[in-house]
């Protein structure tokens, strides 16, 4: 919770919290829930309906932004918001340091307090060039395809999944999982051009040829029982993607053939630049290595604070050195 004047705003909140504004950054349901039925909803329309196809309904409360406030394009998924209260706050949200396919970087303003994520907010996650992943993925769906065999590409099935859609569709057959699909379904009514031939798969797996081919999936370890008849009955590789892969161990972890570091989210060296960028007074950091990219950035010369999960409100740091 911030509060600006008179104004409160709910960032992202875990649970209906009354406030003026309740702001939602984007459609993953870690940062999607209720809003409480007196405060007005900023969002943006590409969020609303993704959260809708996810059970969750924001239009009804759904307002502009008051005079003062914009939203700014974060990047991380389609329709991800930024809140920036002008010259005063930015709230980033979830946030991407790179362009990737039809996706931008988060756009950031000057502002004299920041709030970031940060994930990867650590100097082991620095994720190679999206052209350098794109060639290891295409050489080893060639490899494998000359070998008879299918590929299977896993990511997060809203946001990862149109990403590896839009890169990857140029091989044939091409089909999506049928979860994929419906986000794929929203991301082409909002003029992302995905292939539309892409044929959804059910779970039961109906309609599935033998031979090579490439689907798009949810992500999944080689136990889940969608994944070992994938295996077993067609004989498929699955690929991993996620900027975890950084870490050795992560392929191995879920079982995957193949990991690839490819992320939604700012690696450490991109955390930096955003902040940089921002040239904030005070920063706060939340989710993943917050108390280590705080400190990183003390070292930097900022004044930066972890953001406790915990703490509701910036005013319970009133008096916080």
């Amino acid at each position: 919770m911030v509060e600006q004047g008179a104004t409160r705003y709910a960032l992202d909140p875990k649970a209906p919290v009354k406030s003026d504004y309740t702001f939602v950054s984007h459609a993953h349901m870690d940062h999607v829930e209720r809003p409480h039925p007196k405060s007005k909803v900023l969002a943006s329309n590409e969020t609303v309906l993704l959260a809708r196809a996810r059970g969750v309904e924001l239009e009804q409360n759904r307002h502009d932004p008051p005079d003062g406030v914009s939203l700014l394009d974060s990047g991380h998924i389609l329709g991800a918001r930024a809140l920036y209260l002008e010259g005063e706050l930015l709230y980033t949200g979830d946030a991407a340091g790179r362009e990737r396919a039809f996706m931008s970087r988060c756009r950031t303003k000057k502002a004299r307090v920041l709030i970031t994520e940060t994930t990867f907010g650590d100097p082991r996650y620095i994720f190679p060039p999206l052209d350098e992943v794109v060639k290891r993925v295409n050489e080893m769906i060639g490899h494998t395809f000359d070998k008879g065999r299918p590929v299977v590409l896993m990511g997060y099935p809203l946001g990862k999944s149109q990403i590896l859609s839009y890169l990857f569709s140029s091989w044939n057959p091409f089909f999506v999982h049928e979860s994929v699909g419906q986000m794929n379904d929203i991301y082409r009514q909002s003029g992302v051009p995905l292939k539309s031939e892409a044929k959804p798969i059910a779970r039961t797996l109906e309609g599935l040829p033998q031979g090579p081919w490439v689907m798009v999936a949810p992500m999944m370890s080689s136990r889940n029982k969608l994944a070992v008849r994938l295996k077993k009955e067609y004989g498929a590789v699955l690929a991993a993607f996620s900027g975890w892969a950084v870490e050795r161990g992560y392929g191995s972890y879920l079982g995957a053939d193949y990991s690839f570091a490819l992320s939604d989210h700012c690696d450490y060296a991109e955390l930096l630049n955003l902040v940089k960028e921002v040239s904030p007074e005070v920063v706060y950091t939340t989710h993943g290595f917050t108390n280590e990219f705080a400190r990183t950035l003390r070292a930097e010369g900022f004044d930066a604070k972890p953001l406790d999960g915990y703490q509701a409100a910036l005013s319970d740091y009133s008096g916080d050195s």
